[in-house]
């Protein structure tokens, strides 16, 4: 791999505004349609200074990180046990392929049913879709280990609980970080989609009320909010991932 120059991730979203921001003086665009890079960053300040932003954000942080926490650790677990274990794999494998083509948002109406409109339908909608996302990952990191990591251990006498510990679970751990990262994502998709209905509080439902009142300001603050979500969600995993697999470089 060549050179990693960094310091682009800071510079080419800057780039990305500046352009945006001379593209909407220049051509006389309508702020009703795309206001000014400016202007909704002076919205996203009011919305922080009264307090509707952080609010928002942080119900559904809370949100996200409970469905993602019990789906990544779900996921991880079933996963590791599919792709080591053909009697798991056998069995869960027919289950996996019925439930994963499923549209996660489809059965937000029936965890509705099922949960009520609390905070568990929501938390359910979003574990779900982080689950398959982790499981799939897992187990492609299980079945694309080297054989050859697996015969030396098993020549230097390792038992199979110790191949399992000390072989599998690390030689999968790349794969499952791109499981999580795919998942986080995941998350923030369904949790938007979660608070459009059945709720009152949440980014996704400020976002949404923006919307219905063409408060477009307000629209694409909310929506930068989500982005900003989705690289910190993206470089925490990655720093983790730095942490936990040394060997790789991320």
């Amino acid at each position: 791999m060549g050179k990693r120059y960094r310091p682009l991730r800071i510079v080419s979203p800057i780039a990305f505004l500046g352009l945006w921001e001379i593209a909407v003086r220049l051509a006389d665009i309508d702020q009703l349609l795309i206001p000014s890079p400016v202007s909704v960053v002076r919205t996203m300040f009011d919305l922080t200074i009264d307090g509707r932003l952080p609010w928002a954000i942080g119900v559904s942080l809370v949100r996200v990180l409970q469905g993602f926490v019990y789906g990544a650790a779900l996921g991880i677990v079933v996963g590791l046990l599919v792709g080591w274990f053909r009697a798991v794999e056998d069995a869960v494998d027919p289950l996996v392929a019925a439930i994963y083509p499923i549209p996660k948002s489809a059965l937000f109406p029936l965890f509705i049913l099922w949960f009520g409109l609390g905070e568990t339908s929501k938390v359910m909608t979003i574990m779900i879709g982080v689950l398959f996302l982790v499981l799939i990952n897992t187990v492609t990191g299980v079945k694309s280990l080297d054989p050859v990591l697996l015969k030396a251990a098993r020549d230097l006498g390792a038992n199979q609980r110790q191949i399992f510990t000390k072989v599998v679970i690390p030689g999968a751990l790349p794969n499952i970080f791109t499981g999580l990262r795919l998942g986080a994502g995941m998350a923030l998709i369904l949790v938007f989609i979660t608070e459009i209905e059945a709720t009152r509080e949440g980014l996704g439902f400020l976002l949404w009320e923006s919307y219905q009142l063409l408060l477009v300001k307000q629209v694409f603050g909310c929506t930068i909010a989500f982005g900003i979500l989705g690289i910190l969600s993206t470089w925490s995993l990655q720093w983790l991932e730095r942490a936990c697999c040394p060997w790789r470089r991320v």
